[in-house]
């Protein structure tokens, strides 16, 4: 029966081979450590469930109590960002006058001026960020997490099928036992790819229908060219990776979809009212802003 090698001692043995330089190598020793960590918890689960139902729930169970926290963070910060918008306009306006004042008694040109008072408008506004617990750079978690988190398990599934891993190699004598015979329906083989299609089109599709649901949402907003070239690169990558995932076996397949299709099923709950407030996230639309000048008629 095929064996699955130790892959940190496999990926050590490989280091051996080839000199690397000190961060590169300090790199190497703690990836393959991570993908054995990953491959130990997946191994604990299957004692438990079978092949298929471990990678779909082990998925589920890592988006719900890694990645699913730090989204409901984010919408938070946006909503405290969205109120602390009159506080901060109010303070621009007070210090675009104080500096404008100094740079007159200092005879500063438009370019010394303009440069000081965006310093210091971007200190300040970072500084009440940071107070009311909003901070930009908590903002970015979210891939920081998500992403590193859908590379590891992937090369993980890869290296439990008996796939080589990209600059290692083969790591493994053959597939994890019973993954041959561990799938459902027509995908009873999780080590070869779907013969039908169906979870490589299921996975385009939930890729494209995550970018649109996010386009949609934004489409009263002004977007930057950045933002439209990002948009439309991501339905690229939508289109290109039905071909990977059809040359892909299906240990990935099943980790793939379940993870785009829990995207697709967190963006499309985070639009609706009572999971927003269940949540305690802002609401989509802010109540209007009553004129202070207008004379109520009732």
């Amino acid at each position: 029966m095929p064996r699955i090698r130790p892959l940190v001692l496999t990926c050590i043995r490989h280091q051996r081979k080839a000199p690397f330089n000190n961060s590169f190598q300090n790199a190497s020793t703690q990836f393959p450590a991570l993908l054995a960590a990953n491959e130990s918890l997946i191994q604990a689960v299957h004692t438990e469930l079978p092949w298929w139902a471990t990678i779909m729930g082990l998925t589920c169970l890592l988006r719900t109590s890694l990645t699913l926290p730090i989204a409901v963070y984010q919408q938070r910060s946006v909503g405290k960002m969205i109120q602390l918008a009159p506080i901060i306009q109010s303070w621009g306006t007070t210090l675009k006058t104080q500096i404008a004042s100094e740079s007159k008694q200092k005879g500063w040109g438009y370019a010394r001026y303009n440069g000081e008072l965006q310093k210091q408008y971007r200190k300040k506004v970072g500084e009440i960020y940071a107070h009311y617990g909003c901070s930009r750079w908590k903002l970015l978690a979210l891939p920081y997490i998500q992403i590193p988190l859908w590379v590891s398990m992937s090369l993980t599934l890869r290296h439990m099928t008996g796939y080589p891993l990209p600059w290692y190699g083969q790591t493994s004598d053959g597939p994890a036992q019973g993954l041959s015979e561990g799938g459902f329906g027509w995908v009873t083989n999780l080590t070869v790819p779907d013969p039908t299609m169906t979870f490589p089109l299921l996975i385009g599709a939930g890729t494209l229908l995550n970018v649109e649901l996010n386009a949609w949402l934004s489409k009263d907003k002004e977007k930057t060219i950045t933002q439209k070239v990002m948009t439309n690169a991501f339905r690229c990558l939508a289109v290109v990776f039905v071909p990977i995932a059809a040359h892909a076996p299906m240990t990935l397949g099943l980790y793939w979809v379940t993870s785009t299709w829990y995207s697709v099923v967190q963006n499309i709950a985070f639009r609706i009212p009572s999971v927003r407030a269940t949540l305690k996230m802002p609401p989509l639309q802010p109540p209007p802003i009553k004129n202070e000048y207008q004379q109520d008629n009732t």
